[in-house]
């Protein structure tokens, strides 16, 4: 809430006003009128409370209140994560050195711990997506997690930071902080972002344990990929599920539902998205993989509307 450049008092009003409610109506039950009038004065403020009451009673979130008060924009915090969490969607060099350059400058600005997490993380993809060199970027990555293996518990924000660096560990470790955030994420279950992070995490772990050669056991998880995606529409990424599938059901020689490739393909023909089609049938064991010698560049467009 840094860059608020509106009084609290003055918005509450304007928007009280727009909704035709009246001071009655919003104060209810939990403060006096005469009290929720010196809100809209700015004469005092309320308290965290009475607060959630009278955006509660004005039928608006906390976070729309806030990008009011900044004029209909993100503040500067609030922008870097946003563009962070568009990381899990399209992972593009242009991104990562944006979200560098706005987190240079907020920590220039003040501490915040949030962001120098975030900024080592994108050090660490610019280093995977230019270099190709995961051993160099888990350098940046080792300094994140020093910091959130001592965490006592893990929030949304947090679990977005060891989503992009699950690259660090190996991939049995991978699968146990996936567990573990996916059950965390199950307490989030109202939150469409909680199951975009969720199919992320699945994501991240299955191109670990298919590099690895552990294809049952990947098998495990693309299959909850597959449904979470499915459930969500999430086309790409259920068509991304389809495709590690199969090769992973090829390589243990079960043969029991080919043709998932195949549909993948006439997914991404229904989107237009030609370029992800011609990878798939370029290299459909490394689809979507970051942490190999993959042409991230190919697919950066593609990717831009994979939600």
């Amino acid at each position: 809430m840094s860059d608020i450049n509106v009084p609290i008092g003055s918005t509450l009003k304007k928007i009280r006003e727009n909704k035709g409610y009246t001071q009655k109506e919003i104060s209810d039950h939990m403060m006096a009128r005469s009290t929720y009038t010196k809100f809209e004065n700015d004469d005092i403020t309320p308290t965290l409370s009475k607060y959630l009451s009278i955006l509660d009673h004005m039928d608006m979130s906390h976070e729309e209140f806030i990008y009011l008060l900044n004029d209909f924009e993100l503040g500067q915090k609030e922008t870097i994560l946003y563009l962070f969490k568009q990381l899990e969607k399209n992972p593009t060099l242009e991104l990562v050195y944006e979200i560098i350059e706005k987190g240079e400058t907020l920590v220039q600005k003040r501490y915040d711990q949030l962001t120098l997490d975030i900024l080592n993380v994108c050090r660490g993809y610019a280093v995977l997506l230019e270099e190709h060199d995961l051993a160099k970027a888990k350098n940046y990555a080792q300094e994140v997690w020093d910091r959130m293996e001592n965490l006592d518990k893990w929030y949304l924000a947090e679990l977005h930071i060891i989503n992009s660096i699950l690259y660090l560990f190996d991939s049995d470790t991978a699968a146990l902080l996936t567990e573990r955030a996916l059950e965390t994420l199950t307490q989030y279950h109202h939150l469409e972002e909680a199951t975009n992070l969720k199919i992320s995490f699945l994501l991240h772990l299955t191109n670990l344990l298919m590099m690895d050669q552990k294809y049952e056991k990947a098998l495990f998880y693309i299959k909850q990929m597959e449904t979470e995606s499915a459930k969500m529409d999430y086309a790409v990424m259920l068509a991304t599920a389809l495709i590690r599938k199969e090769v992973c059901m090829k390589k243990i020689g079960d043969t029991s539902a080919t043709g998932l490739i195949e549909r993948a393909i006439r997914i991404f023909d229904s989107l237009n998205k030609h370029t992800l089609k011609e990878l798939v049938i370029k290299d459909p064991e490394n689809f979507l993989n970051l942490y190999s010698n993959y042409p991230v560049k190919e697919i950066q467009s593609e990717l831009l509307t994979s939600h």
